[in-house]
């Protein structure tokens, strides 16, 4: 039998070795500079102010008709407090209301992706509509989260399945005993990411549950900082109470809509100092007290682009302030999907997949 050398020799008058050599030398690539060549879109969201140009939803199923049945997971309780709910869900008020949303993007030109539905039966992904929690951007493609409690274990595998089928490249994925969830982490620029632990779950003393989520959010970190090394990434302790964050408040680059003495002192200080952040205070009538008894609001929603945003309805005073201070403001009818009935916000609701770049100056 002939060698495989043989048989290159023959074919091509040179051996598979000089055949390597001579027409096939290794090539030093940066990935990011082939993502639109290889993966079709430049896949990149690691900013809150960038043009949304891909977004990430979730249509409500069948999951909610789960709701008032025993929980798959103990204590297999009935009430609406065990499927985090405060209302017995109507799915056709939630599917309108989703589909409010889809029209309210596809009209500002942001291209709708569709999560893939709830795979269990009976399905119970309630919280599914959070499409923001299970995936987040690196620097560029999508990490696959892990979610803390046994409502949202899973919802990674349609996550992941829909990533794949629309070629978004997953650059990595959450594992061990890791932890996180994307509304604690803040892309506050393309070059400034924080990470708070525990946010926004109660804090544990507990070793073992902290290690985990700690593992969870610096494994984030890692993939990070392999993509980039020179993005500043902040992590947050994992004892001691809630921290505000920004990037839910944002309403331009390096700005946002809140009090910064309800957040850390450090921090603002290193957000003033690295990035000259400037704090709008809104009027005291415009904010709420929080869990934490701390004043927040208005909700600045999804930032669309700079200084235009994505809220519910349901706030006319704040809309006017906004625009009184220069943000131009879309509102959209998904009370069912938001704060106040439901748990999350309409920025949870919104997984960024594509973001133009952040403007650098004006």
């Amino acid at each position: 039998m002939k060698t495989r050398e043989e048989y290159f020799k023959e074919g091509s008058g040179e051996t598979l070795h000089e055949i390597y050599q001579k027409y096939h030398p290794q090539i030093l690539a940066d990935f990011e500079d082939e993502l639109e060549k290889y993966w079709g879109r430049e896949w990149k969201a690691n900013t809150i102010v960038g043009k949304l140009r891909m977004v990430l939803l979730h249509r409500p199923g069948k999951e909610f008709l789960s709701v008032g049945k025993p929980t798959p997971w103990p204590p297999h309780d009935t009430s609406l407090g065990a499927w985090r709910m405060s209302f017995k869900p109507d799915l056709d008020e939630l599917i309108e209301h989703h589909e409010n949303l889809v029209q309210a993007y596809k009209d500002e030109g942001v291209e709708v992706v569709i999560r893939k539905p709830d795979p269990n039966d009976p399905p119970y992904q309630v919280k599914s509509i959070y499409t923001d929690d299970v995936c987040h951007p690196a620097v560029y493609g999508q990490v696959i989260l892990r979610m803390y409690d046994n409502i949202r274990r899973g919802e990674e595998v349609p996550t992941y399945q829909t990533l794949a089928e629309i070629g978004c490249p997953v650059v990595g994925m959450i594992i061990g005993k890791g932890m996180a969830e994307g509304g604690s982490i803040g892309w506050l620029d393309e070059k400034h990411l924080i990470i708070a632990v525990h946010y926004p779950r109660a804090n544990t003393c507990q070793p073992e549950v902290m290690r985990a989520n700690e593992s969870g959010h610096l494994q984030f970190a890692r993939i990070v900082k392999m993509q980039d090394p020179e993005v500043d990434i902040r992590i947050s302790p994992g004892y001691g109470g809630r921290l505000g964050v920004s990037h839910y408040a944002m309403i331009d680059r390096h700005t946002s809509i809140q009090d910064p003495k309800y957040l850390d002192p450090n921090l603002v200080a290193w957000m003033k100092a690295e990035m000259d952040w400037q704090f709008i205070v809104p009027p005291d009538e415009l904010t709420r007290i929080d869990a934490r008894g701390w004043k927040s609001g208005p909700d600045t929603g999804v930032v669309l682009e700079p200084m235009k945003i994505l809220v519910p309805t349901g706030n006319p005073k704040a809309t006017k302030w906004l625009e009184s201070i220069g943000v131009e403001v879309v509102e959209v009818e998904c009370s069912s999907l938001v704060a106040p009935r439901n748990s999350g916000s309409i920025h949870c609701a919104a997984g960024s997949l594509i973001r133009d770049p952040e403007p650098k100056s004006y």
